[in-house]
C-alpha cells in the first residue's frame, strides 16, 4: 500500500510540473468528489454495525450525524474563525490518527497529542507551500488576512510538538515502518506540496494518504475482506451518500463557479460540515 502511494505521490509531482494550476485544481476536484467523498459515505452503516439494530436506535444515530452537520453549518455561518480552527484541529487529528494508528504499536498518554500534532504539521506544510492560496481562502471564509510568517511559525511549532509528543507518549514503532521512512515521507511530500496548487497538494494527502487506507480498513471492517464483492458492497452502499454530496456542491458551484476564491471557501465550509461527524463515528469505532 505504502509504495503504491509513493508512486502515485511522484505521478502528481509530474502532474504538477507538467499541466498549469487549473487543470491541476480539476484533477484535485475529481479526486476529492470521488474517492475522498466516497471514504466516508458509509459512516452510519459503520455505526450501525457497532450498537443495536433496532430502528429508533438508527434512527438516533442518524439525527445526531444530522445535528452535527447543520451545527458545523450554522457555526461557520455565524462564527466562521472559530468555526474554522476547530475544522483545521479536528482534520490535524483525523489525519494523525489514521496514518498513525496501525503504525505504533505501544500507545502511552500522549499519544492523542502526537496524532493532533502530526495532523497538523502535514496542514501546515500545505498552508506554507501555498500561503497565497490559503490566505485567499481564509480572508473569504473569516476576514482576516494572515502573513505567511503565521504559516511557517505553525509549522515549526507542529513539528517541535510531533517530536515531543511522540517522546512522551513512548510510543514504539511496528516492524513494518520506521522513523526514517516516515521522514522521507514527509520530505517527498513537501516537495510535491512545495509544487502543487492548494488543491492538488490537499487532495494528494487527503485521498491518496488518508483516505484509501480508510477505505481499505472500512472494507474489512463491514465485510470482513476486500474481494470484489465487497468493494461493490461498499460503493453501492456509498451511492445515495454520495449522489446527495455531490448535489449540494453543484448547486454551490452552479451559483459561484465564476468566483473560484469564494467557491473554494464554501467548498472547505462543506467538507468541515462533513467531517465533524466522520471523526466523530471513526474515532467511536476504533475506541
Amino acid at each position: 500500500m505504502k509504495n503504491i502511494r509513493i508512486v502515485i505521490t511522484f505521478f502528481l509531482l509530474w502532474l504538477s510540473i507538467q499541466f498549469n494550476s487549473t487543470i491541476e485544481d480539476i484533477i484535485a476536484y475529481v479526486a476529492i468528489f470521488t474517492l475522498g467523498l466516497v471514504h466516508g459515505a458509509n459512516d452510519i452503516k459503520l455505526l450501525e454495525k457497532n450498537v443495536s439494530s433496532s430502528p429508533n436506535h438508527k434512527y438516533v444515530i442518524l439525527g445526531r450525524y444530522l445535528l452535527i452537520v447543520v451545527a458545523i453549518a450554522i457555526l461557520f455561518y455565524v462564527i466562521p474563525s472559530l468555526a474554522l480552527i476547530l475544522f483545521i484541529l479536528v482534520s490535524g487529528f483525523h489525519f494523525g490518527e489514521e496514518h498513525w494508528d496501525k503504525l505504533i504499536v505501544t500507545k502511552g498518554n500522549g499519544h492523542y497529542l502526537f496524532y493532533t500534532a502530526y495532523g497538523l504539521l502535514i496542514l501546515f506544510l500545505i498552508f506554507y507551500f501555498n500561503s497565497e492560496e490559503t490566505t485567499e481562502i481564509i480572508s473569504a471564509i473569516t476576514g482576516f488576512t494572515p502573513a505567511k510568517f503565521y504559516y511557517l511559525v505553525g509549522l515549526i511549532f507542529f513539528a517541535i510538538l510531533s517530536i515531543l509528543s511522540f517522546i512522551v507518549a513512548k510510543a514504539q514503532m511496528n516492524t513494518t515502518s520506521t522513523i526514517l521512512q516516515e521522514i522521507v515521507h514527509l520530505i517527498i511530500l513537501a516537495i510535491v506540496f512545495k509544487m502543487a496548487t492548494l488543491l492538488l497538494s490537499f487532495a494528494l494527502y487527503f485521498v491518496v494518504w488518508h483516505a484509501i487506507p480508510s477505505m481499505k480498513s472500512q472494507i474489512i471492517y463491514l465485510y470482513g475482506n476486500t474481494s470484489q464483492k465487497s468493494i461493490v458492497g461498499y460503493l453501492r452502499s456509498s451511492l445515495a451518500y454520495w449522489l446527495l454530496a455531490i448535489t449540494s456542491i453543484s448547486i454551490f458551484y452552479y451559483y459561484l463557479g465564476d468566483k473560484t476564491y469564494l467557491f473554494n471557501a464554501i467548498f472547505f465550509a462543506f467538507l468541515a460540515a462533513i467531517t465533524f461527524p466522520h471523526v466523530w463515528i471513526i474515532n467511536s469505532l476504533r475506541k
